[in-house]
């Protein structure tokens, strides 16, 4: 999901901690340092999540301009998977073993030359692939502390927020009713009334 085109859902985060006085030299610093490496067949993790310019996944090169725009920091957060199709790759594999065992004139392989076999199928496989890319775009109100992160999904919720935390040394709190309430600043009164609160279910599968 975009931030400068298509429906704008997302989700927000509350940003824990203050600013540097040096925020911008020293944020461009750290983002640079965490900007998206590509994935390589012979890197040994199978995903990798950084940073690259708002809504250009390709586009790695981070300057001022690019991030920067009046009190708002923005990012694109970039992940690179390799996808081998299931089929594909136990095919190979069974071809790889097949060669190894007529080889070495043995009828099965032990579970750690299962493992390398798999491993160097796969590395071999990844030479003739793509990695597949997602991209997600962030727009952080530096003087609001709020972050918007276009994506309702967890699983890139909770990368986002481990890349943000490495990058910046902030911690990010979900948005919620409580933690709202808690950033409008609530009486003694209102925090005893809302610690007695409980969650009621308004509708079920029966009547919905």
């Amino acid at each position: 999901m975009s931030v400068l085109k298509g429906s704008l859902t997302y989700v927000r985060f509350y940003v824990e901690g203050d600013l540097p006085d040096d925020f911008n030299e020293r944020f461009l610093k750290a983002i640079r340092l965490r900007a998206m490496k590509p994935l390589e067949p012979d890197d040994e993790v199978p995903e990798r999540w950084g940073w690259s310019r708002l809504a250009e996944p390709f586009e790695l090169e981070l300057d001022h301009e690019s991030v920067f725009f009046n009190e708002y920091l923005n990012l694109g957060v970039r992940a690179d998977r390799w996808q081998i199709p299931g089929a594909m790759l136990r095919a190979k594999l069974r071809e790889a073993e097949e060669v190894y065992l007529t080889k070495k004139g043995r009828e099965r392989l032990t579970r750690k030359e299962k493992a390398e076999m798999k491993e160097l199928v796969s590395r071999k496989l990844r030479r003739q692939l793509t990695p597949v890319t997602r991209s997600f775009d962030l727009s952080w109100s530096l003087q609001e502390g709020i972050v918007r992160f276009f994506s309702s999904a967890n699983a890139p919720a909770v990368a986002m927020q481990d890349l943000f935390t490495r990058t910046f040394g902030l911690k990010l709190v979900p948005e919620a009713p409580y933690t709202l309430a808690a950033r409008l600043g609530l009486s003694k009164a209102q925090e005893e009334a809302w610690a007695t609160l409980e969650a009621t279910t308004l509708s079920t599968e029966e009547n919905a």
